[in-house]
């Protein structure tokens, strides 16, 4: 199983983020393929929530869920804003860390996702990310997201999907591809 970020909007995703995360956090563990780091992280520390419960969940901001924030932020001196970013920062490096891919949804995504795809890429780690074929349901600008795959081809794929099936079944053809190997193009 290959471990995986999943990532997309935090603090202002709509339901567009939370449907693909959702999905994306359901077929891996279902598909034996792959897992969303930080869900499985999460899902020791709330075994009362079903799995559908506990992926939403994970789509918040960390500071919504994690139990260990407010102990955090109480032995921190540093301003609220500054604790949270060394929290945050802390948390989701492990996640990063853990990952050997990153699976993205552009839809909605803002500064955070753009400094942590650059994270992957600086890390040497492949993306595949996804956008909408319909241009009014992103609130991105999809060519800043296009020119990253067109600088780092051989590291970052880019697919447009209508359906969660478009993105399962590209999901299930790319992870795959990445586990043996093989190169990150389209056209492979």
């Amino acid at each position: 199983m290959i471990p995986c970020y999943v990532s997309g909007a935090g603090m202002y995703a709509g339901e567009r983020t939370w449907s693909f995360k959702t999905t994306v956090i359901a077929w891996l563990e279902g598909s034996g393929l792959g897992y969303d780091t930080r869900y499985r992280y999460y899902r020791a520390r709330f075994p009362e929530l079903d799995p559908e419960a506990l992926a939403r969940l994970v789509c918040d901001p960390i500071e919504h869920y994690d139990r260990d924030w407010p102990r955090y932020r109480a032995g921190s001196s540093l301003p609220e804003e500054e604790a949270l970013a060394h929290f945050v920062l802390e948390r989701d490096a492990r996640f990063r860390d853990e990952a050997r891919v990153a699976i993205y949804c552009f839809d909605e995504a803002g500064i955070g996702s753009g400094v942590n795809a650059m994270r992957f890429v600086h890390a040497g780690k492949p993306i595949v990310g996804f956008y909408a074929a319909d241009a009014g349901a992103r609130r991105v600008n999809l060519t800043n997201v296009l020119q990253l795959a067109a600088e780092f081809p051989e590291q970052v794929r880019l697919a447009a999907y209508r359906t969660p099936g478009d993105i399962t079944t590209q999901l299930g053809v790319w992870l795959p591809m990445v586990a043996t190997g093989r190169g990150l193009r389209t056209e492979d």
